[in-house]
């Protein structure tokens, strides 16, 4: 089964300190995505502050704008509180790790 999905893999903690650089890089791998859905893989984020969801969100209006979706996936249990905190968890779609599409396409580490 073919799936049209592409992946980006930030690391570690985004904060005020590289959420604009965090932000930039999201939007410029949305930007030349040919695929119809986006995966953020949280997998080896340790932290995101609200600056980092602020980050999230435009990524998200930007990929909307282009009629892709847009998802987080694989969020560690701190990580997934402070998106129900800001119930930003209710506007991306938080996703569990789905193995089935991590070989199929496109996979960028951040």
């Amino acid at each position: 089964m073919m799936h049209d999905r592409t992946i980006y893999c930030p690391q570690g903690i985004i904060n005020q300190d590289n959420e604009q650089e965090f932000q930039k890089q999201l939007i410029k791998f949305i930007n030349n995505s040919t695929e119809k859905d986006i995966f953020i893989n949280f997998e080896k984020v340790e932290l995101v502050d609200s600056n980092g969801l602020v980050a999230l969100a435009n990524a998200y209006k930007q990929a909307k704008s282009q009629n892709k979706n847009f998802y987080v996936c694989n969020v560690s249990p701190s990580v997934k509180i402070i998106f129900e905190i800001s119930q930003l968890d209710k506007v991306l779609g938080i996703r569990e790790y789905n193995y089935d599409f991590i070989s199929n396409k496109n996979i960028l580490a951040a």
